[in-house]
């Protein structure tokens, strides 16, 4: 089982030009299991939703996780099924509790030498490998073709304001919440599952406020520089709002160094993505 412990940890946010925050990032350990996670939802339209979803996506996926354990491996429920529920029920308690506005949402798990990266919308993670960088999530836009295509087949559509925005309000198509929107805007996630190999070095999770300015790369490179996870997420913090992005700005930054070190495999493997919005 791999030490979580060995994982170094790196937070920085920061209202910027905005009036209000409406950020937020959770981090969840549970070192029996070997399950470690790090999460920014960007919320939209008030916090209410990103709060919910900080604090209630993770353990919805948690509680029946820990029950398919004391099963036989070949009887337990897919990993993905479970974070896609989890997904749904905190959008689900959204519209129940009418909660206005909504919040995108990106989700590292790592589970032992296993990874899980879920999405909806435009947050975004980012893995360090072989000295590059590979962006394990989608950003869910309204002009994306498939995205187009489904909100157009629920008769929604898509309406071009200098940005692209369903039904000429909000600029991503996935959101957890925004009830007002639905079914154009959906919870659904994107979710992809690999093994971690030695070359993952760092990991980063940011907010749209991050990359609508600074490319994957740029970002990386800094982490790798700085050599100090918390250095490297104020460093990314401080130059997305140099470079004069216009939003709220949270980043994590992971060091994975030590995490991977002792791993028999050196390159990371993707093993399935899954994305259940386009079933008809």
């Amino acid at each position: 089982m791999s030490d979580i412990s060995t994982i170094r940890i790196g937070i920085s946010e920061d209202v910027g030009c905005r009036s209000a925050m409406e950020d937020e990032h959770a981090i969840y350990q549970v070192p029996e299991k070997g399950f470690f996670s790090a999460e920014i939802y960007d919320g939209h339209g008030g916090r209410k939703a990103a709060q919910a979803a900080a604090e209630m996506l993770t353990p919805y996926f948690l509680h029946p996780w820990s029950l398919e354990l004391e099963k036989p491996p070949s009887q337990r429920r897919p990993e993905h099924e479970l974070v896609r529920e989890a997904y749904l029920k905190v959008d689900e308690y959204t519209v129940k509790a009418k909660i206005d506005g909504g919040t995108t949402g990106a989700g590292l798990y790592l589970i032992n030498d296993r990874f899980i990266g879920a999405n909806a919308g435009d947050t975004r993670i980012v893995f360090g490998m072989q000295g590059g960088v590979l962006t394990l999530t989608l950003d869910h836009k309204p002009n994306l073709p498939e995205e187009l295509e489904r909100i157009e087949e629920k008769g929604g559509r898509v309406v071009n304001l200098g940005v692209p925005r369903v039904q000429g309000l909000l600029a991503v198509s996935r959101a957890i919440g925004d009830r007002i929107l639905k079914p154009y805007v959906t919870a659904e996630p994107r979710i992809i599952e690999g093994c971690l190999g030695r070359e993952n070095d760092y990991a980063i999770i940011a907010c749209d406020g991050v990359w609508d300015v600074l490319t994957t790369e740029i970002a990386m490179e800094l982490a790798r520089g700085l050599d100090d996870p918390q250095m490297a997420a104020d460093a990314i913090k401080e130059s997305a709002l140099s470079n004069g992005t216009t939003d709220n700005v949270s980043v994590i930054v992971l060091d994975l160094r030590e995490y991977t070190a002792d791993l028999t495999r050196r390159r990371m493997k993707v093993t399935r993505v899954t994305d259940k919005a386009y079933e008809k």
